[in-house]
């Protein structure tokens, strides 16, 4: 079942909308992929009828939230495919990502909320924000100056 916080028109239409089958509970989610598969036929069925399936792709991002059930009709266990309809749609290589701007530290911190992986300008921007949170860098010299002209004035 999706839940969301406000309702869209494309979640109207689909067929999941108030099923709580379609998200594994975490005993079920345990069971083999040949079991799944045989359990969750008739829902996969109900998924490839669905006139919102990239729409429900982009909404659950399976792979991101290590789902555990059905999306785009496929079974997901962990946020792998673990069965798929033979007449499934292909999925998008990479979906746009919703975490703000991108190469800053809030493009950094969504990627991170979405379970997303970082981006190359969001990568550049954490790396950065770890060596400044780290400090500055100290390097101790082979003897502090002071040292030396101490045994320099004793000999």
């Amino acid at each position: 079942m999706i839940n969301s916080t406000a309702t869209t028109t494309w979640m109207e239409l689909a067929p999941c909308v108030g099923v709580e089958d379609f998200v594994f509970n975490p005993p079920l989610a345990r069971k083999s992929a040949k079991e799944l598969r045989e359990l969750s036929e008739p829902l996969v069925r109900t998924c490839l009828g669905c006139p919102v399936l990239a729409e429900c792709y982009d909404r659950v991002r399976p792979q991101g939230s290590q789902f555990d059930g059905v999306c785009s009709a496929r079974v997901w266990i962990n946020g792998r495919v673990v069965a798929s309809a033979a007449a499934a749609p292909a999925l998008p290589k990479g979906l746009p990502s919703r975490a703000g701007v991108c190469g800053e530290s809030s493009g950094v911190k969504g990627h991170r909320r979405n379970g997303e992986p970082l981006c190359g300008q969001c990568r550049v921007t954490a790396q950065r924000a770890e060596s400044r949170a780290a400090g500055a860098a100290t390097i101790r010299k082979r003897g502090a100056l002071s040292s030396r002209k101490a045994t320099a004035a004793a000999a």
